[in-house]
């Protein structure tokens, strides 16, 4: 695989993020491009070449590379070494050479960062993990780690926009009874839409982020699937963008 190209995410000095681009030859094979995701369907020989491609590229040891197997839960696991996380839907860590991230096709992902407690954290937030606050239960754990929420600054990654992000009433009615209710859009003969990412910077401000520290997704998901990989464009059996954050050495 060729040199991956990546999108830099804009977080104080301290600590690096980055969102990986596909690099694809054919952007409606559901495949093609750098994916290092391990369990939506790809060829593991496929994944090992991206991770080595992105291990070469930022230098980091492959495993040193630290991802977990998202299920849409709320649940958040702290990384000081190279593991295996099950169930598992945000990452935080304190430890330098160590990159902490999240896989993601439409969803939300969410890097966060306190440059002066120098603690990171990696969120997938998708409607479900938005609605159960996984951003604030990541915050939680950060601070129970030193970190304060008023030196957080979040960064989130590509994702779905509010104009493609079209939901059944179901989903709808989640979001009000979430009292993020105010992020269902709605309009006369169509489904309703939802701005997730204003609702998980939302969530990041109840926590006690300030809005100056949060910066909003810099694409859609959707719109670019020549450039991020989308489930909505390619179907859930497909590749994953990955976003992650690591602390840089003093």
């Amino acid at each position: 695989m060729t040199k991956p190209d990546l999108l830099r995410l804009h977080l104080p000095a301290g600590a690096v993020a980055f969102t990986t681009l596909r690099g694809c030859a054919d952007a409606t094979l559901p495949y093609d491009g750098l994916s290092i995701c391990t369990y939506t369907g790809d060829d593991p020989l496929h994944v090992a070449d991206s991770l080595a491609a992105l291990s070469s590229c930022t230098g980091i040891p492959s495993e040193k590379i630290v991802s977990a197997r998202q299920t849409h839960s709320v649940k958040v696991a702290y990384v000081s070494q190279a593991a295996a996380f099950e169930n598992t839907d945000a990452l935080v860590s304190d430890r330098p050479g160590i990159a902490i991230g999240v896989h993601t096709a439409d969803c939300v992902p969410v890097v966060l960062f306190d440059p002066v407690a120098r603690i990171v954290g990696a969120v997938h937030s998708g409607w479900r993990g938005t609605v159960g606050r996984i951003s604030t239960t990541a915050v939680r754990e950060m601070c129970a780690l030193g970190a304060t929420p008023a030196s957080i600054h979040a960064a989130m990654g590509p994702c779905i926009c509010p104009d493609c992000f079209e939901v059944g009433e179901e989903v709808a009615q989640e979001f009000i009874k979430a009292n993020l209710g105010s992020f269902v859009i709605r309009k006369p003969g169509v489904k309703p839409h939802i701005d997730l990412p204003a609702a998980v910077a939302d969530t990041l401000m109840e926590s006690g982020l300030a809005k100056s520290n949060i910066a909003l997704p810099p694409e859609c998901s959707r719109c670019r699937p020549d450039l991020f990989f989308s489930a909505r464009s390619l179907g859930t059996s497909s590749g994953r963008t990955f976003t992650f954050i690591y602390l840089e050495n003093r």
